[in-house]
């Protein structure tokens, strides 16, 4: 190994380290949540190898437990999983150099906290040419993580099993909260989300959770509304100030 690739390495470790930190109770709960839910062993840790996003993989799992129909599971992860296109975008430049199959485990391996370091680490005005190593060293270190706790979550899934009242279906649910509060942080995206919340807790019992899409569809449209009424209140706002 160069100087360079020594480092990057080092780097990788160092600056992932608190986030897989922070991942471990994620995983944990995936794989204990995904045997309460009767997946085995295979099926569970062979989610979180080949989908490997956690958004999805809860998301997923709750869909294949009630009974979900196949396309609504593949339109849900289409929806979900757009932000890569996102991220394919902008990480490009900096890879189009890399052979196909870097490119290919840079890829497989991406998160959201993964691109959020590599775009920073890129973006840095060093020398290093082997900033790639620092991009995989933090992404299959990361992945390591992911698929070692859904194991563990796994294993102590089969006894919570046992235990009445463990509250695991709760704590997805929680987990779904925690994922999306943090984004309702103006007008337009409360609007969106409240309408979204409450129309889909009022079509929980369409068939194949086809009622929970019905309401993504009129949270996106309720807020594309209430965005276009607020930025023409704001324009009309500064042209009586500016006559």
């Amino acid at each position: 190994m160069n100087q360079d690739r020594v480092k990057e390495v080092a780097k990788g470790i160092y600056d992932i380290a608190p986030i897989a930190l922070a991942a471990i109770p994620f995983g944990v709960l995936f794989g204990a949540v995904a045997s309460v839910s009767n997946f085995n062993t295979q099926n569970t840790l062979l989610m979180s190898l080949l989908v490997y996003t956690g958004t999805m993989q809860m998301i997923g799992l709750h869909m294949i437990s009630a009974g979900t129909h196949w396309l609504l599971i593949l339109f849900a992860s289409l929806v979900v999983n757009s932000r890569y296109l996102f991220y394919s975008a902008v990480l490009a430049p900096h890879l189009k150099s890399l052979s196909f199959w870097w490119r290919f485990a840079l890829g497989y391996a991406m998160s959201d906290q993964i691109f959020i370091l590599a775009e920073r680490r890129y973006a840095s005005r060093d020398s290093s040419t082997a900033k790639h190593w620092y991009m995989l060293t933090a992404s299959f270190a990361l992945l390591a993580v992911w698929i070692l706790t859904t194991w563990i979550g796994f294993a102590f899934g089969n006894l919570f099993k046992q235990i009445q009242g463990v509250g695991l279906d709760f704590a997805l649910c929680a987990t779904y909260v925690a994922l999306a509060a943090p984004l309702l942080v103006n007008p337009r995206t409360l609007i969106a989300g409240t309408s979204a919340g409450l129309l889909a807790v009022s079509l929980s019992d369409m068939p194949y959770q086809s009622g929970l899409f019905v309401s993504i569809a009129v949270g996106i449209a309720v807020g594309l509304i209430a965005d276009r009424f607020l930025r023409d209140g704001r324009s009309g706002i500064v042209d009586e100030e500016n006559p």
